[in-house]
């Protein structure tokens, strides 16, 4: 009887702890969403739309268009004409692009004082982002924009893939974000904002950590008076801190804008990249 008894409760035990265990997997799944999703209540919308973009055969031709122009160097003006190729990836090294992570960045009513210092309130959701590693080393960003009425699009390629490494070290209960102005990156712990980058630090004032409040107080002061309709704004002297990307309406394709290195920007233009240096003052971006 004592055998059978012990068989019985061992039997019970381990169906306890399977049951325990999936009712656990299933609660941490149901707060923080899938294995490929951002961390926290800020998700990406319609994640497999983005996947299905990034993997898309007009996003990887952009990809080919983009590496088939040398990094610019020193925000070179003028224009680079694109090799008119009947396959655009012709020639170019072999690359391989990551599924996207979300890209947050503080909101504009968080750095006015108007938000309160909480997650769903300092930041914002701005893109879909992933990175691209080429055989040659050269790396670059793909940004997906929300498309209105769902989905997403081709927004833009930028050289280097900060903007996509830096989000996928979000880990469980962690929020990545970014402060663009100073090309700070930092992570967030419940209320505590950690420096990720030296930028970071350096916006933290030296600090290892820093309350969200705190945080708030010290991006107020540095953009509060730097706001879109500000004489900082309307006078050019910046890019200012402007609103989230509007979603955009379906389109037929066409060349995406796309950032460079070392604060120029290139945008392609029929088969040509043309080179502008963006607007910048001291301390913003």
């Amino acid at each position: 009887m004592r055998d059978n008894f012990s068989t019985r409760g061992t039997t019970v035990l381990s169906r306890l702890s399977l049951g325990l265990a999936v009712s656990a997997s299933a609660l941490l799944t149901a707060l923080t969403g899938p294995a490929h999703a951002a961390d926290g209540p800020l998700d990406i919308p319609d994640y497999q739309a983005a996947l299905d973009t990034v993997k898309s055969t007009a996003v990887h031709d952009s990809i080919c268009r983009f590496l088939s122009v040398p990094v610019p160097h020193g925000g070179a003006h003028g224009a680079q004409t694109i090799p008119a190729k009947a396959d655009p990836c012709q020639g170019l090294p072999s690359f391989t692009v990551k599924d996207p992570v979300a890209l947050f960045e503080v909101a504009p009513d968080f750095v006015a004082g108007k938000a309160k210092p909480v997650l769903t309130e300092a930041l914002r959701l701005t893109y879909a982002v992933s990175s691209v590693s080429a055989d040659n080393g050269r790396s670059a960003t793909v940004m997906l924009g929300a498309t209105q009425g769902g989905g997403w699009h081709l927004a833009a390629v930028r050289e280097g893939d900060s903007d996509a490494t830096y989000p996928a070290k979000a880990a469980l209960g962690t929020t990545v974000f970014s402060e663009p102005q100073i090309h700070a990156w930092y992570q967030l712990k419940v209320d505590t904002v950690e420096p990720l980058n030296d930028a970071a630090k350096t916006g933290l004032g030296g600090k290892s950590s820093a309350s969200l409040a705190d945080y708030q107080t010290l991006v107020k002061g540095r953009y509060a008076d730097k706001q879109p309709g500000s004489d900082y704004d309307t006078k050019g002297l910046s890019s200012g801190f402007h609103a989230a990307p509007a979603p955009r309406s379906p389109a037929p394709a066409r060349a995406p804008l796309i950032i460079g290195g070392s604060g120029a920007a290139l945008a392609l233009v029929g088969g040509a990249v043309a080179f502008r240096r963006r607007r910048r003052a001291a301390g913003t971006g």
